[in-house]
């Protein structure tokens, strides 16, 4: 993710990678943090489409490989300027920097060091507490399944890229 982020241009950063439509139930009406719809049309039309804009789907995948990570923590919350209602249901938050998303990334990359450097077997095995979303599931298939929505959100930001001539460091 961070290869694909850095190689963003600006003018593609708050770009929606596939237009959104008011069908998607999912999406529609988008609001604030605290629940209010954008009153101002062309607002609302902006934050519609930045339901997939390429922050926002990186910053999806990390709050959620954040959350995966903290199997453990009932007072999980995402770090500062992030939000816990930034994934409610319709909740477009403010648009994040490259820089606070880049960050991000290197909270969840400590993290995932941390986690894994002191992972024995019987903790992988072991059911995550009742309190994660994924409740009663190992904590290895929790992990493994983070990696590939990781990875999944990684490929559409990649391929979005590509579908506009950038090419990341790597290729």
């Amino acid at each position: 993710m961070a290869i694909v982020l850095r190689g963003c241009p600006d003018e593609l950063w708050e770009a929606s990678m596939w237009e959104v439509k008011k069908a998607d139930q999912w999406a529609w009406p988008p609001t604030d943090r605290d629940g209010r719809p954008f009153d101002d049309p062309a607002v609302r039309e902006r934050k519609f489409q930045a339901m997939c804009a390429v922050w926002r789907m990186a910053y999806h995948a990390l709050y959620f490989t954040d959350l995966d990570l903290s199997t453990g923590q009932a007072d999980w919350a995402p770090p500062a300027p992030f939000s816990l209602r930034d994934e409610d249901g319709y909740v477009v938050p403010p648009t994040y920097s490259r820089d606070q998303v880049l960050g991000y990334i290197d909270h969840c990359q400590r993290k995932a060091d941390k986690l894994f450097g002191d992972l024995t077997d019987d903790q992988a095995a072991a059911q995550v507490d009742e309190s994660h979303r994924s409740a009663g599931t190992p904590l290895a298939d929790v992990l493994v399944g983070g990696v590939v929505h990781l990875q999944l959100h990684s490929a559409q930001v990649r391929t979005f890229l590509r579908s506009q001539g950038v090419r990341c460091a790597d290729e």
